[in-house]
């Protein structure tokens, strides 16, 4: 199969997919490969990080013998990865201890303690992130340098995940300003790593990734990485970014003031903007983008997609064979279940704070919850009212980029939670916004990826020429005859929070 192609690595929390692309944006093949979350104590989630590794290998050798292409014709392999990861590796890049992964809320006290130390305000004004949750990178680096000082005093360097990839397949620890700006310690006016930050936590600029472009070529693939991948010692390795800014890519929702709703085990909502803008006491704030000329507002909320997960495993009820019987998924089984709901699910409602939140609300202590649970509610009832409550959690989330002084028209969905077109109705309904489908929803990550790869290499000018490449599906309308019972029971949403929130901050100290 003659021609030039990208293979985009999209590194998740479960999960690495790898998809080939033609330089036109169009996916020639794809394979993935699922890895696990290790949770040693409560509170706690780490990685080891060869297992990412194993799986980029596993997965690019398969998608190369599936597609047939020669490797000499991959000319760029390019990343995009879960980001907030805390890995100190030796000056090998071997890792010293497992990675605590941005799921990890540890680090209590530590961030505590940066509270008292850092004037956040002043942090904000010096375009940086701050510090504000054990989830955070700083509060886990301060963790480790109290609980583990034997393993802080032989760290050469503090990495992110991907940072790990690019090592393992250049031999540089680089990484791109999108990862650095969320550890806390860089500043997305200087694009430089803080020293005064920095002195704070004990660490120097030489312990950091070099910080560089999404965009920039980072290196070549090392003759042992060529070797292990069945690629091309040629072929180039383009920085990429963290998934949220890749994800905005990949919607094809790139110009200034464009929207999209991300539905995958964690959910956001994020536009491209010019200027920074952020609501601390709601977590909204702007990132770096993987374009250097823009910044990415986002809110993300911990759980979306993982709540349905959770209820598909824990509480099966034979989805999973009658979907193995239908040839079907077991999430379209439970979108049936959930279709022959009437909206509002008779008033069952749903908490999806199922490790905590950070946005709309920073609480790390909440969890999930049905209310209002009776002997008339049928598994039906439960699918839809999860649906609804995470797209509750989501309105509360746009109407805080609203106040912010954004009018939002439609969004672009992405996200494996995209597939389903009864949660995009919800959606619309709930949100009273335009939902628009993006093309293979679940591919969007790896898809931005490789059009950060194309701009690098420069088969396209700039990020705004890319957008065409990005293929929309259907759209979906919010019905005006379920405007009244959404907007009730989201009111009961919000004042749930104030009536649970202290209680569950009694129970999960």
């Amino acid at each position: 199969m003659p021609g030039k192609y990208i293979l985009a690595h999209d590194v998740g929390t479960e999960v690495n997919k790898a998809v080939l692309f033609d330089t036109e944006g169009k996916i020639i093949g794809l394979d993935s490969e699922v890895y696990g979350v290790n949770y040693p104590r409560p509170g706690w989630a780490e990685q080891d990080p060869e297992v990412w590794w194993r799986a980029i290998v596993n997965t690019t050798r398969r998608v190369m013998r599936k597609t047939g292409v020669s490797p000499s014709d991959v000319v760029a392999l390019s990343l995009d990865a879960m980001m907030i990861t805390a890995l100190p590796v030796d000056r090998q890049g071997k890792a010293l201890r497992p990675a605590i992964i941005w799921l990890d809320a540890r680090a209590g006290e530590q961030a505590d303690w940066c509270l008292g130390k850092f004037d956040l305000l002043k942090l904000l004004e010096m375009g940086m992130i701050p510090p504000a949750s054990e989830k955070d990178v700083i509060p886990k680096i301060m963790w480790i340098k109290e609980k583990e000082p034997e393993i802080f005093n032989r760290t050469y360097k503090f990495i992110d995940v991907k940072d790990y990839i690019i090592y393992k397949c250049t031999g540089e620890f680089c990484t791109d300003r999108s990862c650095a700006l969320l550890t806390g310690l860089f500043s997305s006016k200087t694009k430089t790593w803080e020293s005064e930050v920095m002195d704070v936590v004990g660490l120097s600029e030489g312990m950091l990734s070099k910080a560089v472009k999404s965009t920039d070529i980072v290196g070549n693939l090392t003759a042992s990485a060529a070797e292990e991948l069945g690629l091309s010692k040629q072929t180039k390795v383009i920085c990429g970014s963290g998934d949220a800014p890749a994800v905005a890519v990949g919607s094809g929702a790139i110009r200034e003031g464009q929207p999209h709703l991300y539905i995958g085990s964690s959910g956001w909502i994020a536009l491209h903007v010019t200027e920074p803008k952020f609501d601390i006491e709601e977590g909204i704030g702007s990132i770096c983008s993987a374009d250097p000329d823009k910044l990415l507002l986002i809110g993300q909320m911990e759980n979306a997609g993982a709540c349905l997960k959770w209820f598909r495993d824990e509480l099966d009820g034979g989805e999973k064979d009658e979907a193995e019987q239908r040839n079907k998924r077991a999430y379209e089984i439970l979108d049936e279940l959930a279709s022959k709901v009437d909206p509002g699910a008779e008033k069952l409602l749903f908490m999806p704070w199922m490790l905590g939140e950070r946005c709309p609300v920073i609480n790390p202590s909440l969890r999930g919850a049905f209310i209002n649970l009776s002997f008339n509610h049928s598994k039906g009832h439960l699918s839809r009212a999860i649906m609804e409550g995470v797209a509750y959690n989501t309105k509360w989330v746009l109407d805080g980029i609203e106040r912010l002084g954004f009018k939002v028209e439609c969004l672009n969905a992405a996200g494996g939670g995209a597939l389903s077109e009864v949660w995009l109705q919800i959606f619309a309904d709930v949100l009273g916004k335009r939902i628009r489908q993006v093309y293979s929803p679940q591919e969007v990550g790896s898809r931005g990826a490789a059009l950060i790869a194309l701009v690098g290499l420069g088969f396209y000018k700039d990020f705004d020429s890319v957008e065409k490449l990005v293929p929309l599906g259907r759209e979906f309308e919010p019905r005006n005859e379920h405007r009244a019972i959404y907007q009730e029971l989201y009111q009961f949403f919000k004042q749930l929070y104030q009536q649970l929130a202290p209680i569950y901050g009694q129970l999960n100290v």
